[in-house]
């Protein structure tokens, strides 16, 4: 006959009621429920059956989200005693925290488990094996032997093709940035095929198992109506978020090609959590799966007008509050410089930039109309608000000068105590995490708004 430790067996018997109203049995019966394992501290499936198998058939394997325990059921009460007599506190061949279980026999087992939400949202669309693996093979092994010219954010490696993209700006620099490479010209061709449209801009994104992103939506202003993802070398869950109440975690397969546009672009935030293993739907269920080294293409266009908008008055090499004639000084030392027929360093290209740059700022009512898109496009690009907070709700940081609030991304919004305490304000304030692109909005004792 089995033993059961007395004292764990009222620990968990009591967590068990508790959670699932389900009792504990000291008699062995066909159901054992790991009590110290399970999908929140990453045990699989696959896991589960490799330690349970060989002890008898397995009618049943109960994982439940978020919790740290699981349940399996045998054919039969025999098999059952075997496997806890076998298994319950003894190492079990898997590693680190799995290396033990601890047991309890159970009278029943849960029947009903929550289904997780994996819903794509209007407008979102995901291809499986949108390439195949020699054609993954090939563009892994060409960013491994390119990866040199990347450059290293806080949680990732980022590399840029056609257009750099501007992380304080949500949008892009027209500083020189390589062409996209004549490697990828396949997949352009795919997806020019299926969507008769094709990008101009690459974002290439190196995540370690353990890194993510923010939620965020790529610029509106900047980036027209499809956004494209292509997934390299492991499964992830992307999350989506809407307001504040819908959230669709959507599993995206190694060389599957997400495809955003409509609602999904525009209305829905997108991002990564930074953890190391992902939390899935499967045909038996919940399980988990863990992350490898992940690379993703991101796909983008960029907006015809807005290619030019923000670089005649760079080109010129001043700004919109510039004199005319410094602006026209201006282009006629350029245009010696970079004019075929002036200049061994001379390029074309440049040449017409310059003209193109000139021939709006020259013009009173063409600068008049160009300054007002460059303004109306500040106000169109929207910060992403993560939280709405009342000053009650910042940790009081009593050594320093500030208020603190931890985002999601593990950084800090930080708001120094001299702009909120004892202010004559009415309206709400903003404030950035240190770490990434979101924003809380903290409300006065004088503002109006409600949180």
């Amino acid at each position: 006959m089995a033993v059961i430790n007395k004292k764990k067996m009222e620990v968990y018997s009591s967590m068990l009621k508790k959670d699932m109203n389900i009792e504990a049995s000291y008699s062995p019966t066909t159901n054992i429920m790991v009590c110290n394992c399970g999908l929140v501290n990453g045990l699989s499936r696959k896991a589960l059956k490799q330690v349970f198998y060989q002890y008898g058939e397995i009618k049943y394997m109960i994982m439940i989200p978020h919790k740290s325990y699981c349940f399996i059921s045998f054919a039969e009460v025999e098999e059952a005693i075997r496997a806890f007599n076998n298994v319950n506190g003894k190492y079990n061949g898997l590693s680190n925290e799995h290396k033990i279980f601890n047991l309890i026999f159970t009278v029943s087992i849960p029947q009903t488990i929550k289904k997780l939400s994996t819903a794509c949202p209007n407008g979102l669309e995901i291809i499986e094996n949108f390439i195949t693996e020699k054609e993954e093979n090939f563009i892994l092994e060409y960013l491994n032997e390119h990866w040199s010219g990347s450059s290293s954010m806080k949680h990732r490696q980022v590399k840029h093709y056609g257009y750099e993209f501007d992380y304080d700006h949500n949008g892009v620099r027209y500083d020189t940035c390589e062409p996209i490479p004549k490697e990828f010209e396949f997949i352009l061709n795919a997806i020019y095929l299926r969507l008769k449209w094709r990008p101009d801009q690459i974002t290439i994104n190196k995540y370690l198992p353990g890194q993510g992103i923010p939620n965020h939506i790529d610029n509106i202003s900047v980036f027209d109506e499809y956004i494209l993802s292509l997934s390299l070398n492991s499964d992830i869950n992307m999350e989506f978020r809407k307001d504040s109440f819908k959230h669709n975690s959507v599993f995206i397969k190694a060389k599957s090609l997400l495809i955003m546009s409509g609602e999904s672009r525009y209305e829905w935030t997108h991002g990564i959590t930074p953890r190391k293993m992902d939390l899935i739907s499967t045909e038996d269920g919940p399980d988990v799966v863990y992350r490898g080294t992940r690379f993703s293409i991101t796909f983008r266009r960029v907006i015809e007008f807005t290619k030019v908008k923000k670089d005649l008055y760079e080109i010129l090499g001043c700004d919109k509050t510039t004199p005319f004639e410094t602006l026209k000084d201006n282009y006629k030392k350029l245009l010696l410089k970079v004019h075929p027929d002036k200049s061994v360093m001379s390029s074309s290209a440049a040449c017409a930039e310059l003209n193109k740059a000139w021939s709006v700022l020259k013009d009173s009512d063409l600068k008049k109309k160009y300054d007002e898109e460059i303004e109306q496009n500040d106000i169109n690009t929207e910060v992403t608000i993560f939280d709405n907070l009342n000053i009650s709700d910042l940790e009081n940081n009593e050594t320093e000068d500030t208020f603190s609030y931890n985002c999601r991304c593990g950084g800090k919004f930080l708001v120094p105590k001299s702009t909120v305490v004892n202010v004559d304000q009415t309206e709400s304030l903003l404030f950035p995490c240190d770490d990434c692109s979101l924003f809380v909005e903290v409300m006065l004792p004088n503002s109006n708004v409600s949180k």
